[in-house]
C-alpha cells in the first residue's frame, strides 16, 4: 500500500498552518486553557471566511468543496495548532442534521450562518438519570399552537454559554419511551426560561447543565417531522460516532519525547537514553500511528460511500489514556506541573494530556457503547444492550 501524500494534501496543511502562525496567538492557547470554552468565537469568524467549518461542502453552501481525505488534513492541522475546535466540529454535527432532514426555510435560515462561523449549536442529548442512554430522554415538549413548550434539563452540554442554539432532544407524546415518540428541536438559547450552569472538568474543560422551564419553541425550529425525531437523533448520533476526532496519541507522543530529551534520569544523563524509557515511547508512538491511520480509514470509507463505525472514536481515546498514564510514569512529579508553573516542562502538556484523556472516552459515545457497537454492527453479534 502506497502512504504516499498527493501533492494537494502539502498545500493543504501549508495553508492551514500559516493560519495557525497568524492567528493562534499565545493569549488565545491561554485562554482556552483558563476558560476551557472549546471555541472561539472570532477565530471561528474566520475560519468561516475560508469555508473551513464545513469544509466538505461545497462552495456554493459556504464551504471550501474539499473531499474527505483534504477534510481530514486540514481539520488535523488546525487542531494540533491549537485552534479551539470543539465548538466548530460539533455544530456541525446538528448542521448536517438540518441539511438532510430540516425545512427549506430552516436551512435557508440556519446554515449559512454555520458555514460563515457565525452560528454555534451545542447538542442537547444527555440527562442526569439517562447516562451514556440518550434514549431515555425526559425533557418533555408539548405542543402549543405554532410554538413547542419544553421542560427538563440536559448535562454535559459543551459551550452552551457560547453557542446561539441546542440541537435538543425532547420526549414530545406522552406515555412513549426509548426511540418512540421524540422531537428534534433547535432552541435559540437566548430563550426565556432557560438557565445554564457550568461544570468544570478535571481536565481544566468547562461544560454545562441546561435547565429548560416553560421555553416556547417554534415549530419553525423543529428538524425533522414531530414524534420521529429517532431518524433525525440516529443520523447525528452515526456522524458523531463515524468520525475520526484527530486522536490526541500523537501530541503527547511528541510532548513525551521532548521531555525525556530534556530532562535528566537518575544516572544524570537525558531519560530518552534509558531503553526502558525508549521502548515505552516507541509503544507510545506506534499506537500514535494506528490511531492516525485508523482516521485515514475513516476518510477512505466515507469517500467509498461506507459506514466507518467507531473504530477510530475508541481507539484513539483509549490509545490516548493509554499514553497519558505512560507519559506520566516517565516524567514523575516533574509532569504533574500545569502551564502556570514557570518550572512546567513542555508548557504544562504533560499534565494536561493526564487530566483531559479520561474525558476523551465519553465524546461521541462511551468507550463501552462506541465496543457494542462494533461487536453488534460490525462483527454481527448479539445485541449486548435491551432494546428500548
Amino acid at each position: 500500500m502506497d502512504f504516499t501524500e498527493p501533492a494537494n494534501w502539502a498545500k493543504i496543511r501549508s495553508d492551514a498552518e500559516e493560519f495557525v502562525a497568524r492567528y493562534v496567538t499565545r493569549e488565545v492557547i491561554e485562554n482556552e486553557r483558563r476558560t476551557g470554552d472549546g471555541a472561539d468565537r472570532e477565530l471561528t469568524r474566520k475560519l468561516g471566511e475560508r469555508g473551513w467549518i464545513a469544509p466538505a461542502w461545497p462552495v456554493e453552501e459556504g464551504g471550501a468543496g474539499l473531499d474527505q481525505f483534504e477534510t481530514a488534513v486540514l481539520l488535523d492541522t488546525l487542531r494540533r495548532g491549537g485552534v479551539p475546535t470543539i465548538g466548530p466540529g460539533t455544530t456541525m454535527l446538528p448542521a448536517n442534521a438540518i441539511r438532510a432532514a430540516g425545512s427549506s426555510e430552516l436551512k435557508a435560515r440556519i446554515l449559512p450562518g454555520v458555514a460563515a462561523g457565525e452560528l454555534l449549536i451545542c447538542l442537547g442529548y444527555t440527562e442526569p438519570a439517562g447516562g451514556s442512554d440518550v434514549f431515555a430522554c425526559a425533557t418533555r415538549s408539548e405542543r402549543d399552537g405554532d410554538d413547542w413548550i419544553v421542560n427538563g434539563q440536559k448535562i454535559f452540554t459543551t459551550f452552551a454559554h457560547l453557542a446561539d442554539y441546542c440541537f435538543l432532544l425532547t420526549r414530545s407524546a406522552p406515555g412513549s419511551a426509548g426511540t418512540r415518540g421524540l422531537t428534534m428541536l433547535l432552541v435559540p438559547l437566548d430563550s426565556s426560561g432557560i438557565e445554564i450552569r457550568p461544570v468544570h472538568t478535571m481536565g481544566h474543560e468547562r461544560t454545562n447543565i441546561v435547565f429548560y422551564n416553560d421555553v416556547r419553541v417554534a415549530d419553525a425550529n423543529r428538524v425533522g417531522e414531530a414524534h420521529q425525531g429517532f431518524s433525525v437523533m440516529l443520523a447525528a448520533l452515526e456522524a458523531e460516532q463515524n468520525v475520526a476526532p484527530a486522536s490526541r496519541t500523537g501530541l503527547l507522543a511528541a510532548d513525551a519525547l521532548e521531555f525525556a530529551r530534556t530532562h535528566p534520569g537518575p544516572d544524570g544523563t537525558a531519560l530518552i537514553n534509558d531503553p526502558l524509557v525508549r521502548e515505552r515511547l516507541a509503544r507510545v508512538a506506534m499506537d500514535a500511528e494506528v490511531a492516525d491511520l485508523l482516521a485515514l480509514r475513516v476518510a477512505f470509507l466515507d469517500a467509498e460511500g461506507d459506514k466507518p463505525g467507531p473504530v477510530s472514536a475508541l481507539f484513539g481515546p483509549e490509545s490516548y489514556v493509554r499514553a497519558s498514564a505512560t507519559a506520566a510514569d516517565i516524567s514523575g512529579t516533574a509532569g504533574m506541573l500545569d502551564w502556570t508553573d514557570p518550572e512546567a516542562p513542555v508548557d504544562g502538556a504533560l499534565d494536561a494530556h493526564f487530566r483531559s484523556a479520561v474525558a476523551t472516552t465519553i465524546y461521541g459515545g462511551s468507550s463501552e457503547v462506541l465496543r457494542s457497537l462494533i461487536v453488534e454492527n460490525r462483527l454481527g453479534l448479539p445485541r449486548s444492550r435491551p432494546r428500548r
